[in-house]
């Protein structure tokens, strides 16, 4: 079974961890696998079409990879014999003053033309279309289910959101003076969903913001030796504060879940 996940934000757009965004897994990819996709409420038309088109833009992508895999080595032997003929033939047929020079850029430019010929060429081929069309057809059955206490998480996000930027550093980097605050959960919504979704959400991360990841390891580093750090939590204030906007309150989510 695969699992997605829509984390709605008061702040800023909802969070979409699709379950094909890994594209290095799209070898394991089961046309048959059952698709569930989960949100703290009913989701509307409209955010129902927003999860599937992330899918679908996630297949698309995790098709080109199995293609581009899958024909590597054909590939590979073709562009190597294009670079042979056409350095072989201006070695013979083009009289230079710097030999090699002129043949070898003119084959490597030939050799460099086919590859990207050939993967054009693959990406749209009958194989790649098919499997494009199995795997979005399957994703179009995805179940949209409702689970309970994820809620609580879209909560705590908002909350964070809002409280003061420098404290919310200052929490994050052990500086301030209380540590970050635990989601508040209900036993009875308490489970094994709540590790599928930490480990889900850090791996969406990992895959769509390296930044972002970055940050999270330097961040779980400092607070797993439990030391204090002034100088982390001045970066984590100024990039926060930038243009860019780093999201502190995304971090503080992903280190406060439970990661067993």
């Amino acid at each position: 079974m695969k699992k997605g996940y829509m984390i709605r934000r008061t702040k800023g757009q909802p969070l979409l961890i699709s379950p094909f965004r890994d594209v290095t897994t799209t070898s394991t990819w089961n046309t048959d696998d059952e698709i569930v996709w989960q949100s703290s409420t009913i989701l509307s038309t409209h955010e129902k079409d927003e999860a599937l088109y992330a899918m679908y833009r996630d297949i698309d992508r995790g098709v080109d990879r199995w293609i581009q895999d899958a024909r590597y080595l054909p590939r590979l032997i073709i562009c190597a014999i294009t670079f042979l003929v056409i350095y072989f033939i201006f070695s013979l047929a083009v009289r230079d003053p710097i030999p090699m020079v002129d043949e070898l850029l003119l084959a490597a430019g030939g050799a460099i033309g086919m590859g990207v010929f050939l993967t054009r060429r693959d990406k749209k081929s009958d194989v790649a279309m098919k499997r494009r069309m199995e795997f979005k057809q399957n994703a179009s059955r995805t179940d949209f289910i409702v689970q309970d206490g994820l809620s609580h998480y879209e909560k705590y996000l908002d909350d964070m959101a809002f409280m003061e930027t420098i404290e919310l550093a200052d929490r994050l980097a052990n500086v301030g003076n209380g540590d970050l605050p635990q989601v508040e959960l209900a036993e009875e919504h308490r489970g094994a969903w709540q590790y599928e979704l930490a480990a889900a959400l850090i791996e969406h991360v990992r895959l769509t913001d390296k930044h972002l990841f970055g940050w999270y390891l330097r961040i779980k580093e400092v607070r797993e030796q439990a030391k204090r750090d002034i100088t982390l939590s001045a970066r984590l204030l100024k990039h926060a504060m930038s243009p860019q906007r780093l999201d502190i309150a995304l971090l503080a989510l992903m280190i406060t879940m439970p990661k067993q």
